[in-house]
């Protein structure tokens, strides 16, 4: 034997034989490698039990026509009719409020042409309060933004600004 004959086939290779996919080589080496051909006699001895066992366990089972079967009956079919009663009482005790509420709104809103107007009087009082919440917000009070300097961009060419930590 040459060297390359004498060591064994990978396991991967003694699969692609067993599967049909073996190269000429694996299969010349089978053929001459007593050790990788008992294994692979063994592989197909070991299949060839199980076959047999799997076909005597399900020829001995019974025979059963799965579509002629009748469906087992259970006491589900009397409480269907006790199920769907009580989904209509809580669709009426939860839909009539619902529809109640959304008829009332529908009649009671303003219609599309007569949209409510604020008063001149209305709006001045709002445009006043608007800018004394404004004057109180701009009292001079230093922003954080302006402390903290969160407005200036960083240097390009760092990635932490030192001269924050500094401070």
């Amino acid at each position: 034997m040459t060297p390359e004959q004498s060591a064994h086939l990978s396991e991967e290779a003694i699969n692609d034989c067993l599967i049909g996919l073996g190269s000429p080589q694996s299969e010349a080496h089978l053929a001459v490698c007593v050790g990788c051909s008992s294994r692979v006699k063994e592989f197909q001895t070991d299949m060839a039990a199980f076959n047999q066992t799997t076909l005597a366990w399900s020829e001995s089972r019974p025979r059963t026509n799965l579509h002629s079967a009748p469906a087992p009956r259970t006491g589900r079919i009397a409480v269907l009719p006790l199920g769907w009663a009580l989904a209509a009482a809580l669709l009426v005790v939860i839909g009539f409020p619902v529809w109640n509420h959304y008829r009332s709104a529908v009649h009671t809103a303003p219609a599309a042409g007569s949209a409510s107007v604020d008063s001149e009087a209305q709006i001045a009082q709002d445009n006043d309060l608007l800018q004394s919440v404004n004057v109180a917000l701009n009292e001079d009070e230093e922003s954080p933004v302006a402390v903290y300097h969160l407005s200036e961009a960083p240097h390009p060419r760092s990635k932490a600004r030192s001269e924050l930590r500094k401070q």
